[in-house]
């Protein structure tokens, strides 16, 4: 490829858009010259005029170079749109050039953006209160909205036998009265395995942290819903806003529900 193609490729989406245009059907129709080029790229018209003259030197009419620059635009503003979906969440000690935003405030954001239900998974619940206030606001206003907790038990035991029906009634008792201000309770699911493996070292747990919204974004973080680690901690996340991968998410978590890998707590 000629070095000087550089020249179209590092145009941006709004310039590619017009020049296609204009070569297909407008004013460069019946060619290009760096003074024709000047209303698209100003004091860079010469070095466009070459770029652009080399390709059609190369036999391409400039209905197909059109073409080919509106391609280029979509093409770009594909890959921005994509920029945009994914946001990396960071929280901890300010660092010089790299932007960070305290861990509540972007859950706080979810909720409030949430339309008709929440999916929460968390290792750890301690002390997440006002954090989940706007969640238990919703759930109250209304009787449609849904929110399920995931959460994980094993770590709740108070012995290595102690049963799951004690540890499961425990820690529902626990939540609603400590982290949830709303009169109507929230699901409660969780991954029973670690109480029916013999061998405690072969099961697994409940260890994702995640919320999803909707259909529409999802947070993927390192951190619980504790208050060290949405108020202390270093952590780090990425919130995502692209349908394929949020609904992906949210089916991994359905899917569980659907064939009982995970068990509600009634």
């Amino acid at each position: 490829m000629h070095s000087n193609l550089t020249q179209v490729l590092d145009l941006p989406a709004s310039t590619l858009l017009e020049l296609g245009n204009a070569l297909r059907g407008g004013s460069l129709r019946y060619g290009v010259s760096a003074g024709m080029l000047s209303t698209f790229v100003g004091n860079r018209s010469g070095d466009l005029a070459n770029a652009l003259q080399t390709i059609l030197d190369d036999g391409c009419s400039t209905e197909a170079l059109g073409t080919m620059c509106l391609l280029l635009h979509e093409a770009r503003v594909r890959m921005e749109t994509n920029d945009n979906a994914l946001y990396l969440a960071l929280s901890g000690p300010e660092v010089p050039g790299t932007p960070v935003v305290s861990t509540p405030t972007m859950v706080r954001a979810l909720f409030e953006e949430a339309k008709s239900d929440v999916i929460v998974a968390s290792y750890v619940f301690h002390q997440c209160r006002d954090l989940l206030a706007p969640l238990a606001a919703k759930v109250d206003a209304d009787s449609k909205f849904m929110v399920r907790l995931i959460v994980d038990l094993s770590h709740q035991r108070q012995h290595a036998t102690e049963p799951l029906p004690i540890v499961a009634n425990r820690f529902k008792k626990n939540f609603l009265n400590d982290a949830w201000e709303g009169n109507r309770e929230p699901e409660f699911w969780h991954d029973p395995r670690v109480f029916e493996e013999v061998d405690r070292k072969k099961a697994g747990v409940m260890h994702a942290k995640v919320v999803i919204i909707d259909s529409e974004a999802a947070l993927v973080t390192s951190a619980n819903f504790t208050e060290a680690a949405q108020n202390r901690n270093i952590e780090a996340g990425l919130i995502v806003r692209q349908s394929l991968h949020v609904g992906r998410l949210r089916s991994f978590f359905e899917g569980m529900i659907d064939t009982r890998t995970l068990r509600q707590i009634v």
